[in-house]
C-alpha cells in the first residue's frame, strides 16, 4: 500500500513498518492529527468475526479501541490505537505499584473480556499497553503478540510456536477463561523481575517442564507476590481466578491450591468451566489432544462429537466426562459436586423437610435431562436396580411436571433412593419404619385423644388425601398397592367412615 493511499476514506497511510509477519502488513496512519495502526492481513479469512464483532461492543478503559475494520484489495484490515508509551515489554514495576494500579486493572480487563466470552489465550507484556498517561495499562491483541519498533508499537500474530506464559493446557489447545490467568500469573512474574521464569528454556522442553517443573522466586520478591503468582499458575480447577485475585488485591487471605495432575485435574477443569469445556468437546479439540498419547479416551471424545449432532449435549458432555476418567465417582454438573450420590440425595432430602425450594430448579434440570440415571449407570454398570428406579421417576417428571402435588412426591421419592435413607421426618421426629410410627400413635392415643387426633390431621385430612411426604415415604417403603387398595376402600364413604378406616 502507497503512502497517503487511504483506508475507508479516513485513514492516510503515512508509512509502512519495518516489521511484517506472514499475516499482515503494519502501517502508521492517521485520521486529523491523531494517529494509529492499520494492520492488513494477507488472507481474506484472517479475522475472526465473531471476536470482531464482542470487541467493537467493549466499552472499558481497560480494553484497548478497536476504531474500524474493512476490506482493501479483498483483504480484511483493523484500526487500532497507537501508544506513545508503547507496551509493557521490557519495563519493570515495584510490588507496590503492581498491586495498587497493573495487578487490579488487568483483573477487571480480564473480567471484562471473559464477561464477554473472548479468551485472550497470550496475555503477556507486549500485550498490555501504557497508556498515554504513563500511569493506566490498557490489554489488547486478543490471541497475538504486541511489538514494539522504535515508538511505535504494532500487532503481530505469533508465528514462532508456543510461549512460554502460556497455561500447560494451552499445548494441546484446550483453552479456558482460566488459561488466561495462567498468563497472568506469568505476566506479573516478568514484570517484577524482568525476565520469565523460564526465560532460558528451548522451545521444546517448555511442554514438558511447564508440566511439573516447580516455579522459582527471586529472594528479594514479597511473599505475597509469590503466593499470588503460585495460585495462578497452578492446575486449572485449582487456578484462582477473577474472585481470588480481586481478594488478593484487597489484603484478604486466601488457602493456595495445591497441585494435582492426570485425568481428574482434567475433568474438574472441565466441569468448573462448563460451557467452554462443551465447546472444546465437541469442536474436536479435546479428543485431539489424547490422540497423541491415549486413543481410547479419543474415541470416547470422537464418539461425543458424533453424538451431539442428534442429542442433548449437557447429557453428553455430562456422560463423557465420566468415560475420561473412570475413577471419579463425585457427581459434578455444572460447576456443582457432591462428593457422591448419597450426598447429593442427603442434602436434598434435608431442604425437602425444611420445606424449602432452593434446590428445585437445580433437581428440575436433573430430571429433564435424565441425568442421574445416567450418573448411577456411569458409576456402576451393574446397578440396573437403582437406575431403572431413578428412570422411573424421570418418566414420572416428565409426565407429571405441571402436577405440583405430583412433583413433589416425585422430588420425596428421589431424595429417598440417592440418599439411601427410607426416614419419615414430622415435627422433629424422624420414623424409620412403620412400626416405629405405628407404636408413636399408639402412645399419643394413650396419652391423649386430642394428641392422637392432632398427629393424624398432619397424615391424613378429612378428604382422605395424604400428606405428600408421608405418602412418598409409604411408596418409597413398597406400599403402593396397599395406598392404593386403602383409597378404592374409602370411595362412597363419608368423612367419618374415612378417619374410621385408620
Amino acid at each position: 500500500m502507497e503512502s497517503q493511499a487511504q483506508l475507508n476514506e479516513k485513514y492516510i497511510i503515512q508509512s509502512k513498518m519495518a516489521l511484517s509477519t506472514k499475516e499482515a502488513d503494519l502501517y502508521i496512519c492517521s485520521d486529523g492529527n491523531d494517529h494509529y495502526i492499520a494492520k492488513i492481513y494477507k488472507r481474506k479469512a484472517a479475522i475472526e468475526e465473531k471476536v470482531i464483532e464482542k470487541w467493537k461492543k467493549i466499552d472499558s478503559p481497560y480494553i484497548a479501541k478497536i476504531y474500524d475494520i474493512g476490506e482493501v484489495d479483498g483483504c480484511p484490515y483493523e484500526i487500532l490505537p497507537y501508544y506513545k508509551n508503547g507496551s509493557l515489554k521490557g519495563k519493570r514495576f515495584s510490588y507496590n505499584r503492581l498491586k495498587a494500579e497493573i495487578i487490579p486493572a488487568l483483573n477487571e480487563g480480564l473480567k471484562v473480556l471473559h464477561d464477554n466470552g473472548i479468551i485472550h489465550k497470550n496475555l503477556e507484556p507486549s500485550s498490555i499497553m501504557l497508556a498515554d498517561n504513563g500511569q493506566d495499562v490498557v490489554i489488547t491483541d486478543f490471541g497475538s503478540n504486541l511489538i514494539r519498533e522504535d515508538e511505535n508499537t504494532v500487532t503481530l500474530t505469533r508465528t514462532d510456536g508456543m510461549s512460554k506464559d502460556l497455561a500447560p493446557e494451552t499445548f494441546k489447545n484446550l483453552f479456558l477463561n482460566k488459561s488466561d490467568y495462567y498468563s497472568f500469573g506469568i505476566t506479573i512474574y516478568e514484570l517484577y523481575c524482568g525476565y520469565m521464569p523460564y526465560a532460558h528454556i528451548n522451545q521444546n522442553e517448555i511442554e514438558s517442564i511447564l508440566s511439573g517443573q516447580r516455579m522459582s522466586f527471586p529472594a528479594d520478591m514479597k511473599d505475597e507476590l509469590k503466593v499470588l503468582i503460585r495460585a495462578l499458575t497452578s492446575s486449572p480447577n485449582r487456578r484462582w481466578g477473577y474472585e481470588e485475585v480481586r481478594k488478593w488485591c484487597a489484603g484478604l487471605k486466601q488457602s493456595i491450591p495445591d497441585e494435582v495432575t492426570g485425568l481428574t485435574e482434567l475433568v474438574m477443569a472441565l466441569v468448573n468451566h462448563w460451557e467452554d469445556g462443551k465447546e472444546q468437546l465437541f469442536k474436536g479439540e479435546i479428543s485431539a489432544y489424547f490422540k497423541e498419547f491415549n486413543t481410547e479416551i479419543a474415541r470416547v471424545c470422537m464418539d461425543a462429537e458424533q453424538e451431539v449432532l442428534s442429542g442433548e449435549e449437557d447429557r453428553i458432555f455430562f456422560k463423557t466426562l465420566y468415560k475420561i476418567d473412570s475413577t471419579m465417582t463425585k457427581f459434578l454438573w455444572k460447576g456443582k459436586q457432591y462428593k457422591d450420590i448419597f450426598a447429593l440425595g442427603n442434602e436434598f432430602l434435608e431442604v425437602l423437610w425444611a420445606n424449602s425450594t432452593s434446590m428445585n430448579s437445580f433437581i428440575d434440570e436433573l430430571l429433564q435431562k435424565s441425568v442421574l440415571s445416567q450418573y448411577i449407570l456411569c458409576i456402576d454398570r451393574t446397578d440396573t436396580e437403582r437406575a431403572n428406579k431413578i428412570k422411573e421417576i424421570e418418566s414420572s417428571y416428565q409426565a407429571f411436571k405441571n402436577d405440583k402435588r405430583q412433583r413433589t412426591i416425585n422430588y420425596y421419592l428421589l431424595a429417598y433412593i440417592l440418599s439411601g435413607k427410607k426416614v419419615f421426618y414430622k415435627n422433629g421426629i424422624q420414623f424409620k419404619s412403620i412400626q416405629e410410627l405405628t407404636n408413636f400413635l399408639k402412645s399419643a392415643l394413650e396419652d391423649s385423644y386430642d394428641k392422637f387426633e392432632k398427629l393424624c390431621y398432619n397424615l391424613l385430612d378429612y378428604n382422605g388425601t395424604l400428606d405428600i411426604q408421608f405418602e412418598s415415604w409409604l411408596l418409597a417403603l413398597g406400599k403402593k398397592n396397599e395406598i392404593e387398595q386403602w383409597r378404592k376402600s374409602l370411595q362412597g364413604k363419608g368423612e367419618y367412615k374415612k378417619w374410621e378406616e385408620i
